[in-house]
């Protein structure tokens, strides 16, 4: 005999509810696997130009002014970023992708190697607010260096 549809759905609350309480959290490990990927952490402002689309998706170039060099080898005073919005959730056909307000100002970029000129993002948009960088700093000294 089946159970009625309600008894049914109490029991898939119950088990879905000890499959979440089960699983560890991840949000520590989250927050700063930006930090972990990366392989050079600066202070610095980019100047985008202008964004335009490709097979791949939304194709974000520029030049990002080196201030410091927080993590990594020393960096030249301007490297230029290149980073790769695909077609997806976050960037669709049309309209094109508008950056942040804030990406104007001068922020922490953490960043991985294209090649020996070329630099992108370690994760996502690789872009925090500078207010962030005493917490950063702390990271780096803990566990990068």
């Amino acid at each position: 005999m089946e159970r009625p549809i309600s008894a049914r759905f109490r029991w898939s609350r119950v088990l879905i509810i000890l499959a979440v309480s089960l699983v560890p959290p991840t949000a520590a490990t989250e927050k700063h696997w930006i930090a972990h990927e990366a392989e050079a952490i600066v202070v610095g402002k980019l100047t985008a130009s202008p964004i335009f689309p490709w097979v791949d998706g939304w194709h974000i170039n520029g030049v990002i002014r080196v201030d410091e060099t927080l993590y990594g080898n020393r960096l030249p005073g301007q490297i230029n970023f290149h980073f790769v919005c695909n077609w997806d959730a976050l960037c669709r056909w049309w309209p094109p992708p508008v950056l942040p307000p804030m990406f104007k100002e001068r922020g922490l970029w953490f960043l991985r190697h294209i090649n020996e000129r070329n630099w992108k993002p370690s994760v996502g948009l690789g872009f925090l607010p500078l207010s962030d960088r005493a917490y950063w700093e702390d990271y780096i000294r803990r566990f990068k260096r």
